[in-house]
């Protein structure tokens, strides 16, 4: 059977002690340690959460910026494209107007000149008909000369 004699007391009295003893110097400082670790752990998680926060609206800042950008950047190629059509409306309108100047001054040059050779044309035939009235008044009225002076005259008209 079991017996209980002091060797058992002391031996309960060691193991509790040594249990004390354990649990002060080793437990106890390990627990702290775990303790502090996870405060750090909690607190590293607590700033990732703070920074993944701040990268997110960061990220949500820069997609508002992009899409202003974007509506400006539409809003000044309209505009943009408004002042070419209005420039190119107007330049061809400009452009229609001086060639219609040149034509219409065209024209009336064309017509100028026109005028002036058909009154050198009257001036040469009506010079051409004296000469050939001249030479048929003086000359002797026999048919081969008329035929002669026709002829002549045809070749001097053209």
């Amino acid at each position: 059977m079991l017996r209980i004699d002091i060797n058992l007391l002391f031996t309960i009295i060691n193991v509790l002690l040594l249990f004390a003893v354990v649990k002060i110097f080793l437990i106890r400082p390990v627990h702290k340690i775990l303790d502090k670790r996870r405060e750090e752990v909690e607190e590293k998680y607590a700033e990732a959460d703070k920074i993944t926060e701040a990268a997110l609206s960061s990220k949500r800042e820069y997609e508002d910026s992009i899409k202003n950008i974007e509506e400006e950047k539409e809003r000044r190629f309209a505009e943009a494209r408004n002042q070419a059509n209005s420039e190119y409306e107007r330049l061809m309108e400009q452009a229609k107007k001086e060639s219609e100047k040149i034509i219409n001054s065209a024209k009336k040059e064309a017509e100028e000149e026109r005028e002036i050779r058909l009154k050198r044309a009257n001036q040469e035939i009506t010079d051409l008909v004296a000469m050939a009235a001249e030479r048929i008044v003086t000359a002797d009225q026999n048919e081969d000369m008329n035929k002669e002076l026709y002829d002549r005259f045809l070749e001097q008209a053209k």
